[in-house]
């Protein structure tokens, strides 16, 4: 006679994740940013989490959230999802008018006619998106389309960058700011993943033409992170017929990518060449005088006491990201709250450290291509082929588990980088890689070694 087994506790199921997150990241790590984070529940497929501050979840989220959940799954089934619980969150500003520009005009009485969800975070504003050189004229023509959306040269207004310079803020501040001045406006934020959810749900229900109904009336449609529809062929072609009706009736577009239009390989051409019509505004990683008011501003959010000779070391060793500034804060404030420790420079330096071997400087695809190649002595049009011999398909496996671990690309642009493979294929490469790198020396010892020779210097 078998014996049912109990179900996990969410207790048991986070420990089973925290196992996982230490192999994979780092016992050190794990020690010091998880012991804030409680789990709560298991509801079904979804596993609820609490994070102590808006911080915690974003910088998880960011970082961790593939992990846990790729965990999740295996003990919950294939639709297990994470959720949070913010015990504690960022003060959003209460000037929000002021967004240093005009403050908005609303008569008595009236009401919007947003018959749509903006999908806006409230916190993310112009108030808090730091200026500095390296975003001066993606943050400048981000307001003047917010102040006068679809009468100006920069529609759409099509902002890139590279992974966590701040592109889903100023996207999000763009339609804050114009909420405000414009309050009569329908104003609509999707990243690409959403967008093509609804489309595929519309596809379902056969109802395409309501799908294409919410979009009528919307005054200023923002689509984040378009790169993700890259290989989305039918997705693609609903999103131009959605670009091309908004930007005839004189509506406002703002658009991000993680590249410029030109770059966007796999995106379709009569939709690249329309981003021309407008303006495309680069944002850079900051430079040290961002980074530090960056710091300023975050230590005061959280109503930390850091020394600022301590934060212009800080600024002075973080020299990519800005999540990865935040990473840096976060590390110390558990290191203060949970170990009981001082905030010093030693402490600092030890944060840094510690940090920045799991830090992902930003890379391209054929940069991991062509590392990858000259460390198997493979030819790159090899990874790239339809070779099955044993050491190109499992130099090709680790190029393609570094490409989803270390870009911002979907599994279908991946694909197509390695000579147009579809998506199942990269995700067995994916589930193989993770698969084996828990217990295989050899395999830990060829990603490791790639990741110092792409990150070198970072």
């Amino acid at each position: 006679m078998s014996v049912k087994a109990e179900p996990l506790t969410p207790q048991a199921l986070w420990e089973k994740c925290l196992h996982v997150l230490r192999e994979n990241v780092g016992t050190a790590t794990v020690t010091v940013l998880f012991q804030a984070v409680q789990p709560l529940s298991i509801k079904e497929d979804v596993f609820t989490i609490r994070v102590p501050s808006q911080f915690f979840y974003e910088y998880i989220e960011e970082h961790f959230s593939r992990l846990i959940v790729q965990t999740l799954r295996r003990h919950l089934g294939p639709k297990a999802r994470l959720e949070y619980e913010v015990l504690t969150t960022l003060d959003v500003p209460t000037n929000l008018p002021s967004q240093t520009g005009p403050s908005p005009t609303i008569l008595p009485g009236l009401r919007p006619r947003q018959s749509l969800p903006t999908n806006l975070n409230p916190k993310y504003t112009f108030d808090n998106f730091i200026p500095g050189t390296c975003n001066q004229l993606a943050r400048s023509a981000g307001m003047t389309v917010a102040q006068r959306p679809g009468q100006t040269a920069f529609n759409p207004l099509f902002i890139y960058g590279e992974v966590g310079q701040g592109k889903t803020h100023l996207a999000h501040a763009i339609g804050n700011y114009a909420r405000l001045l414009h309050p009569d406006k329908i104003i609509t934020y999707l990243d690409a993943d959403r967008f093509t959810q609804h489309y595929v749900d519309a596809v379902r229900s056969k109802q395409i033409s309501t799908f294409l109904s919410r979009f009528e009336n919307v005054d200023i449609f923002i689509l984040d992170d378009i790169q993700f529809l890259i290989g989305r062929e039918s997705t693609q072609d609903i999103f131009f017929h959605v670009f091309k009706s908004l930007h005839e009736a004189g509506r406002q577009l703002v658009i991000t990518a993680d590249a410029p239009p030109q770059e966007l390989r796999g995106l379709a051409e009569r939709i690249t060449s329309r981003f021309s019509w407008g303006l495309a505004a680069q944002l850079l990683p900051p430079d040290y005088e961002t980074r530090l008011q960056i710091l300023q501003y975050k230590t005061r959010q959280e109503g930390l006491d850091i020394p600022e000779n301590l934060l212009q070391y800080i600024a002075e060793h973080i020299q990519s990201h800005v999540r990865d500034l935040e990473g840096v804060l976060i590390q110390l404030m558990a290191e203060a709250s949970i170990n009981r420790r001082e905030i010093n420079l030693a402490l600092a330096q030890e944060v840094i450290q510690r940090f920045q071997p799991y830090r992902s400087r930003a890379v391209t695809i054929e940069q991991i291509i062509q590392a990858t190649s000259d460390y198997f002595r493979i030819h790159p049009e090899e990874l790239r082929g339809k070779s099955r011999r044993k050491e190109i398909a499992y130099a090709r496996h680790i190029a393609i588990y570094l490409s989803r671990k270390h870009t911002h690309h979907a599994l279908k642009a991946i694909g197509e980088r390695f000579g147009g493979r579809d998506h199942s294929t990269i995700l067995h490469s994916l589930e193989w890689v993770e698969s084996y790198l828990h217990t295989n020396r050899d395999l830990q010892k060829h990603v490791q070694e790639l990741e110092r020779i792409l990150f070198k210097g970072a």
